[in-house]
């Protein structure tokens, strides 16, 4: 049977296992960080799936729909159950009883789901996407996990050590408003009809450019930001599509 499947879907495969394997990891506090390390090897594959396909000529309906499944999983579920955890862990989420905190972690799940569907159907060889993918969104959220198990620490990140001078404060990150909100934040960007930077480079957009230049600042993000540099980049690329597309329609006729 699996010499019938594609390599590039036997990757996304292989994604959809790492977003599996993640949730239990995501369910306890403890170890929501390495569930989030899961989730980066699945970004990894997510990258590596599209570039597969094309390079092997196995493009198609079937593989579009699977991806969506996997990143559905992947940076929706995980992350969402990543937050969670966290709120649970800080209080504001009773195990017992009704409180609404204890449901705020939903809307990421479900923004990703709608978006992922929309994506499916409105994609069409578009060079930019209509909201923030829902890869960057996860992975962004799902860093609160290992910012919170270290923060204040100065531990390296990919090799390399925080600088002092961006040390967050332990109080950022204790404070409801951020828990509350992020979410709502996260997937109303998600599912909204913003105009956002893809890396599909093409010259007859008159954003490349734009690209470039979010691609260099991303890259000197990681090491200044450490272990925050997801959330870095996550505002960065809105604040560089908005100035990409400013004065620009959102219908693909004027992109």
């Amino acid at each position: 049977m699996l010499k019938s499947v594609p390599f590039a879907n036997a990757i996304t495969l292989a994604n959809l296992a790492c977003g599996l394997l993640a949730i239990s990891l995501a369910m306890d506090i403890d170890t929501s960080q390495y569930a989030f390390y899961l989730i980066i090897l699945a970004a990894i594959l997510d990258f590596f799936d599209g570039f597969v396909a094309r390079l092997l000529g196995q493009e198609g309906p079937l593989g579009q729909q699977l991806d969506s499944l996997a990143d559905l999983v992947s940076f929706g579920v995980v992350p969402g159950l990543i937050w969670k955890s966290w709120m649970e862990s800080k209080g504001y989420c009773p195990p017992t009883g009704f409180c609404i905190n204890s449901y705020i972690w939903l809307l990421i799940p479900l923004a990703s789901a709608y978006r992922l569907a929309r994506f499916n159907v409105e994609s069409g060889g578009s060079t930019y996407f209509m909201g923030i993918p829902t890869p960057l969104t996860g992975i962004t959220l799902a860093s609160f996990s290992v910012i919170g198990m270290n923060i204040g620490a100065n531990k390296p990140f990919l090799g390399m050590e925080v600088l002092p001078f961006v040390d967050f404060p332990q109080v950022l990150f204790d404070h409801i408003y951020l828990w509350l909100y992020m979410p709502l934040l996260a997937s109303f960007f998600m599912v909204s009809d913003y105009p956002m930077l893809s890396l599909k480079f093409n010259k007859q957009d008159g954003v490349d450019l734009w690209r470039w230049i979010f691609i260099g600042g991303a890259v000197l993000l990681l090491p200044i930001l450490g272990f925050a540099a997801f959330f870095g980049i996550y505002v960065w690329f809105i604040i560089t599509s908005f100035i990409a597309f400013r004065g620009k329609s959102n219908t693909t006729e004027e992109l």
